[in-house]
């Protein structure tokens, strides 16, 4: 899906005004504008912090999805935003949910715009990532986690990888 269909479909999410309730009209890009009282609401990405861990032999951590969307397939650890978090806060809660581990973030790694489907409806997101490291305790699949391994550069080229842009930046991390 190109990403101009993802803000037309996220576009259409939004249907009514959250001031009045009016109708809102698509004005171009991700603008809606309140048919009744003239309230602007700009569509933007949900922001998600994602979690890149390397073991000491140079592979990176996967892990992989237990349920739907997806599931099955190879992603890293993170999730979305909260709304009273920072990236960095939410990367080490998404951490410790999903392997039971504490982390220190190393460094800003990479980012790009993606979509979340989920019962019919495809929400866009930021997929924001950081490198880090553990610094308490032993990974575990808990949460949404069905299991985690670690991958070569060559293992990421057949593996099932949620997203492809994800592939891409692990990719050129490990050159």
């Amino acid at each position: 899906m190109s990403q101009t269909s993802h803000s037309n479909s996220a576009l259409q999410l939004y249907k009514f005004c959250p001031k009045c309730g009016g109708k809102f009209v698509h004005r171009g890009g991700n603008h809606l504008k309140c048919q009744s009282c003239d309230y602007s609401y700009f569509v933007n990405q949900a922001p998600t912090a994602g979690v890149i861990i390397f073991n000491s032999e140079g592979k990176v951590m996967m892990a992989k999805r237990k349920f739907e969307p997806k599931k099955g397939t190879w992603q890293s650890i993170g999730g979305f935003v909260g709304l009273d978090e920072s990236l960095e806060e939410a990367a080490v809660r998404e951490a410790k949910e999903e392997l039971g581990v504490n982390i220190e973030i190393d460094n800003y790694l990479g980012s790009f715009p993606e979509t979340y489907e989920f019962g019919g409806v495809a929400v866009p997101f930021l997929a924001i990532y950081f490198t880090a490291k553990i610094i308490d305790g032993n990974p575990k699949p808990n949460d949404d986690v069905a299991e985690i391994g670690y991958f070569t550069r060559d293992d990421l080229q057949k593996l099932d990888i949620t997203y492809p842009a994800l592939r891409e930046l692990l990719l050129a991390k490990m050159s």
